[in-house]
C-alpha cells in the first residue's frame, strides 16, 4: 500500500508541476483519475493540498501571497455539473464566466498604484514578475480614487487574472511556437529579452478590495471593466437549464469567437456570503466549480508514422496526419505514446483517425475510424 501511495504522490506532484509550468505531461482525465485514487488511499496527503507549481529556480524572487491563490474542483460533464448545483443549492443566481487557459496571476495595487504581480506558484508563494507584467496589454497602472461613488478605493487592492496570448497575437508574433498556453507561460517569465511580453494580455476575473471578495461576484467584474481592465466574458444563470444552454452555445460558436483559449466555464454562486458559507470540499471552495469542455475532435487521414528518439534514448511513435484546426491551432502530428498503442490501433497509411487536443494542449489519436478501434 505504501509503495502505491508513494508512486501516486510522485505522479500527481510531477503532473501538477508540469501543467502549471506550461508543459503538461498528461490530459485532465488521466490526472483526475490519479488524484482521485490517491485521495481514496491517503486523504491527508500534502500533495493534494497544494495548488499550482512550486516556484522554480528561474531567477525571479519568491514572494508569499498576502491573499493565497486557490484552485477549483472540476465538473467533467453534465452529471457532475448538475450534482454540484444540487449539492450547493444556490438560493439566488450563479455567475458563469470563461475558464481562462493561461498563467494565473495576482496583481497588487497599493494606494491605487500598480505595485506587484505574482504568479500563482504553489498557491502560497509565487514568483515576482512585476517588471514583465507591467509591459502586458490590459494592465491598469493606477486605480480611480473611488471604488464606487462615495467609497474611496482602499489602500490595498488585489486583482486576480490570467495571462494569455490572443489568437491574433499568437499568429502574428509567435509563429512556430507550440500553443498559446505554453507561450504565455514561457514569455511571461522571461528574464532576458522580455519585449514580447507586450504581446501578452492580462484578463481579469476577481477584484479583492482589502483582500476580500465583494458581496456580489458580478459587481467585481463590472467594476474591473469600469476601471479599464480586460475581463473574462460572463453571464448570469438562474437554473441548470440556463447553464446547459450557455454551455452548448459556447461549444457551438461562442468559444471560437472569443479570441483566446478557454477550456471550460467557471460557475460561481453570485452572492459571496452564501458562497463562502458553504465552506470547502477537498480543500477547494465548494461554492465554485470549473465546468470543463469536452475534447474537440477532428477526423484527418494518417500520412505516416515516424519514430522519434528522445534524450533518454526512448523511441516513441508519432502519427503524422493531414492538418486539422482544433482549438484555434493547426495540428498535424501527435505522439502515439507507445509501440503497443500503435499496434492496438492497427494504423495504416491513409486510414481515417480521430484526433483530439486533450486538455486543449496535448494532441492525441483517439481512434482508428477505418478499423472502428478506440484508444482506451
Amino acid at each position: 500500500m505504501s509503495n502505491q501511495i508513494d508512486t501516486l504522490t510522485k505522479q500527481v506532484a510531477e503532473a501538477k508541476e508540469a501543467y502549471y509550468n506550461g508543459n503538461p505531461v498528461m490530459d485532465d482525465a488521466t490526472y483526475d483519475a490519479l488524484e482521485d485514487e490517491l485521495r481514496k488511499l491517503d486523504p491527508s496527503n500534502p500533495v493534494l493540498a497544494y495548488v499550482g507549481a512550486a516556484p522554480t529556480s528561474s531567477g525571479w524572487p519568491k514572494v508569499k501571497h498576502a491573499v493565497p491563490m486557490g484552485s477549483l474542483n472540476k465538473a467533467q460533464d453534465a452529471n457532475d455539473m448538475t450534482g454540484w448545483w444540487t449539492d450547493c443549492g444556490p438560493a439566488g443566481d450563479v455567475l458563469v464566466m470563461d475558464k481562462l487557459d493561461g498563467i494565473s496571476l495576482s496583481l497588487h495595487y497599493h494606494k491605487r498604484h500598480y505595485k506587484q504581480a505574482l504568479t500563482r506558484g504553489d498557491g502560497e508563494t509565487g514568483e515576482d514578475i512585476t517588471r514583465n507584467v507591467k509591459m502586458m496589454q490590459g494592465v491598469v497602472k493606477v486605480l480611480p480614487p473611488e471604488l464606487r461613488p462615495g467609497v474611496p478605493t482602499p489602500d490595498d487592492v488585489w486583482v486576480r487574472a490570467e495571462v494569455v496570448v490572443t489568437h491574433e497575437d499568437f499568429a502574428k508574433y509567435f509563429k512556430g511556437e507550440s500553443n498559446p498556453r505554453n507561450t504565455a507561460s514561457g514569455t511571461a517569465k522571461r528574464q532576458s529579452n522580455p519585449d514580447k511580453c507586450r504581446h501578452l494580455t492580462v484578463i481579469c476575473y476577481q477584484l479583492l478590495p482589502d483582500g476580500d471578495p465583494m458581496e456580489v461576484k458580478a459587481d467585481e467584474l463590472w467594476f474591473l471593466k469600469k476601471f479599464g481592465f480586460k475581463v473574462a466574458t460572463w453571464a448570469v444563470a438562474n437554473t441548470v437549464t440556463d447553464v446547459t444552454a450557455l454551455y452548448q452555445e459556447y461549444i457551438d460558436s461562442k468559444r471560437a469567437g472569443i479570441g483566446y483559449d478557454i477550456d471550460g466555464l467557471v460557475l460561481e454562486i453570485n452572492d459571496a456570503p452564501e458562497r463562502m458559507a458553504l465552506g470547502d470540499k477537498n480543500g477547494r471552495p465548494k461554492g465554485s466549480v470549473a465546468y470543463k469542455f469536452p475534447h474537440e475532435k477532428k477526423p484527418p487521414k494518417l500520412i505516416q508514422v515516424d519514430w522519434q528518439v528522445g534524450n533518454s534514448g526512448r523511441i516513441t511513435p508519432v502519427a503524422i496526419f493531414e492538418p486539422v484546426i482544433i482549438g484555434g491551432r493547426k495540428i498535424e502530428r501527435a505522439s502515439l505514446a507507445t509501440v503497443r498503442l500503435t499496434e492496438n490501433l492497427k494504423l495504416f497509411v491513409g486510414c481515417e483517425i480521430l484526433v483530439s487536443l486533450r486538455n486543449d494542449v496535448i494532441p492525441r489519436v483517439e481512434a482508428n475510424l477505418s478499423e472502428g478501434i478506440v484508444n482506451t
